[in-house]
């Protein structure tokens, strides 16, 4: 992707996960004995709450160490990688926690939230340059935030929120982006836009895209592989035409599922038993 004030351009990266376990309170909540993700490569994540979807996005976020196993993203192990290794690295990674578990009680102006993105490639001791301001300027346009520029973060609602911080993430211009939920809290308009969004981006610059959603509708048709979690595993996981389907799915949430092919993408519901 291409880079501000003449910087390195950043290229797609590659992710491994190799032994990994999470273990909190004695209880393992991850458990992931190997998953690679390709450059390039939109993988998405679906399953239950508590299924450790997070925890793996935390992970090859940088923003968490496994207790056991390595978590590779490019040529660095993560787990191994000192604090300043890491600092490097993220500047590469944009992450899109859910807004809830962002710190929105900072008085921070939407702008300003946005901006974080760019500061992170800057470097602290470097101010932000044209180009950083016009990314921050383009992404926030491209998501409906230019009339909330001025408005602080904790005044938005959980929609605009959730805008704000993908647009932050766009404007760093990733070589990994990390979604947690990214249509959480959106209406209907915006999810339908955020789909396409998500598409036209991977298909122009071919960054490498990790991203969980409850919704298996919102998942890009340039997702070329699903993994299916629950209970800290991966049960399942392959082209979206293999693995969302009604018995996988019904696996997965442990109740009767229906899915419909809808625009290329499949859509699941509940399927309610008969007589209730």
């Amino acid at each position: 992707m291409r880079a501000a004030g003449g910087a390195q351009a950043l290229t797609p990266a590659s992710v491994r996960l190799h032994g990994v376990a999470v273990v909190r309170g004695g209880r393992c909540v991850l458990d992931v004995s190997a998953l690679e993700v390709a450059p390039g490569e939109c993988l998405g994540v679906v399953g239950v709450n508590g299924a450790g979807k997070t925890t793996l996005l935390r992970l090859c976020a940088g923003l968490l160490r496994p207790t056991s196993g390595a978590v590779w993203v490019g040529d660095t192990n993560l787990a191994a990688a000192g604090s300043w290794r890491l600092t490097r690295l993220r500047a590469a990674i944009g992450y899109v926690p859910q807004a809830t578990e962002y710190n929105g009680h900072l008085p921070l102006t939407v702008e300003e939230v946005v901006a974080m993105g760019r500061a992170g490639r800057a470097g602290l001791l470097r101010r932000l340059g044209p180009a950083d301001r016009e990314a921050v300027r383009a992404w926030s346009e491209r998501l409906g935030l230019g009339p909330l520029a001025a408005r602080t973060f904790p005044t938005l609602s959980g929609g605009e929120q959730q805008k704000v911080l993908l647009a932050r993430a766009m404007a760093q211009e990733p070589g990994l982006l990390l979604l947690d939920e990214p249509g959480a809290n959106l209406d209907l308009d915006w999810k339908a836009r955020l789909v396409a969004l998500l598409e036209e981006v991977v298909g122009a610059t071919g960054v490498t895209v990790v991203m969980v959603s409850h919704e298996t509708g919102l998942l890009p048709a340039c997702c070329t592989r699903v993994a299916l979690m629950r209970a800290g595993r991966i049960l399942r996981l392959g082209p979206p035409g293999d693995v969302l389907t009604a018995d996988a799915l019904a696996e997965t949430y442990g109740c009767p599922v229906e899915v419909a092919a809808v625009h290329g993408r499949r859509y699941a519901v509940a399927a309610r038993p008969e007589g209730s």
